[in-house]
């Protein structure tokens, strides 16, 4: 999101849990978003951002809230028989009801510890001097706003909006925020156990498949539902490290992510991307090693040479992730990845068919699973919001067994692995909010989806895309 929106949002997000808004609604008839970027152009771009605000609580709030403050306390103590607004007004109310049903009623009706309308006034002073005294506190929490004029209320709705803004832009975490990126993965790796939840090595053997005049090694995976998938890696690169090749693991899943961040409209025309390995390594690690440029160029090169086969009864979808990858060093010395997507991946992107989620968030994880974890429970998340529903849902273990792809043989070891990404989600507060497990069925609850999250991660259909949406519009039948 563009830093003028994220600052707008910002701003209208705090101004709603003001008396401001308030005052604004019945004192201006325009949008509150056509106003805010104005004053942050006039007080605060291109300047010194604290000497700004300095100057607007110098010259405007304060001097403004002394005015009022002395105004009004001195129309009191004069009883200047032409004023009739503020504490005179309210005193000059008071009166006749004192002096009509005396001091019991008086006590009685205000409920405060005053006996007179002197000393009611006494205590509405001490208030308003708090007020003034206070820095928090704007100009439109005067007590007695509503009876300025509309030239009065106007300036302090400008003074105490500039004020506002220049909070927001002080304030540590919406300066996080504007460098919050958010990363999607596409449905196809969502839907399907491509990566792995552990970073294990993968032995393969014979027999070897052909296809397309390739031979490839396969890595069985049965979901137990009737769905099996084959891993399948080319034998020319497994053969590179004695058949013994490492898993697609959460690490490879994250340098796709970070790869599919970078596309740009030549993805949109050729599904192309071409990155600099530098830019990955310093987004992925903390030190630019010629150890970690190299740990990346494997992974890459890695995903060029797995791709997965779904069966599912008499049908098979077959899809990648990237089918052509090629590393060259620029003159100048950089090194340049173009990575050309696969079919299925590239279709998931241009029909907006993914999953958003804030980057700074995932990063938390600790576990592997969880990490795979949190795009199905954000997707269904999601879902619940766009059609409404309840924010709880049932999911059993076949659920969970056709999305992550466990390496555990037993069931009973991968429903507890199910249950600690579970408890990680719950402890970091993504996405799911609690859960109850019942022998091997999930009921869950989800976080509720934000206002700002249907701004920032709401941009694709998160309506349920079946089996049939891969085979008949994205896959390739074998």
């Amino acid at each position: 999101m563009e830093f003028s929106s994220l600052l707008v949002r910002e701003v209208i997000d705090r101004i709603s849990k003001l008396r401001l808004l308030t005052v604004y609604q019945e004192t201006l008839k325009s949008d509150l978003e056509s106003i805010i970027l104005p004053l942050y152009e006039q007080h605060y771009e291109n300047k010194d951002v604290q000497e700004s605000l300095r100057a607007l609580k110098k010259d405007f709030l304060r001097r403004t809230k002394r005015r009022w403050l002395d105004n009004a306390v001195r129309d009191f103590q004069r009883k200047d028989p032409k004023k009739n607004r503020e504490l005179i007004g309210e005193y000059k109310a008071l009166l006749p009801y004192y002096e009509t049903n005396g001091e019991e009623l008086f006590r009685n009706q205000f409920k405060e510890d005053v006996s007179s309308p002197e000393e009611l006034i006494n205590s509405r002073i001490k208030v308003l001097e708090a007020w003034c005294e206070d820095d928090s506190k704007l100009i439109t929490d005067y007590a007695y706003i509503t009876q300025k004029t509309k030239k009065q209320r106007e300036k302090a709705i400008s003074t105490d909006i500039s004020i506002i803004i220049g909070l927001t832009l002080l304030d540590p975490s919406f300066q996080n925020n504007q460098h919050q990126n958010i990363i999607e993965s596409p449905f196809s790796t969502v839907e399907n156990p491509f990566f792995s939840n552990s970073r294990a090595k993968l032995i393969v053997e014979q027999p070897l498949l052909k296809k397309e005049g390739k031979e490839y090694f396969s890595s069985l995976y049965n979901s137990e539902d009737g769905t099996d998938y084959e891993l399948l890696i080319e034998k020319e690169y497994a053969e590179e490290t004695g058949n013994k090749v490492s898993d697609l693991d959460r690490f490879d899943y994250k340098v796709f992510l970070e790869i599919m961040s970078k596309r740009d409209e030549l993805f949109a025309t050729q599904k192309v991307i071409h990155i600099k390995i530098g830019d990955l390594v310093k987004s992925l690690y903390d030190t630019d090693s010629q150890r970690n440029y190299k740990s990346i160029e494997e992974r890459i090169t890695k995903m060029k040479h797995y791709s997965m086969t779904k069966i599912q009864e008499d049908k098979k979808l077959a899809y990648g992730i990237f089918d052509f990858v090629d590393i060259t060093t620029m003159p100048n010395g950089t090194r340049i990845a173009e990575i050309h997507v696969n079919e299925v991946i590239y279709r998931d992107y241009i029909q907006r068919q993914t999953v958003r989620i804030y980057k700074n968030k995932v990063e938390k994880l600790s576990l592997d699973a969880a990490y795979h974890l949190l795009f199905i429970m954000q997707k269904e998340r999601l879902i619940c919001y766009e059609t409404n529903s309840s924010y709880t849902v049932a999911r059993d273990y076949l659920y969970f067994s056709t999305k992550v792809r466990f390496r555990k043989r037993r069931k009973n070891e991968n429903l507890i692995e199910i249950e600690k990404a579970l408890d990680e989600l719950v402890e970091q507060k993504l996405a799911v909010q609690s859960y109850k497990r019942n022998g091997q069925v999930f009921q869950i609850s989800f976080i509720p989806v934000g206002e700002s999250e249907v701004q920032d991660l709401l941009s694709g259909d998160y309506e349920y895309a079946p089996l049939s949406f891969y085979q008949t519009v994205q896959g390739s039948l074998v």
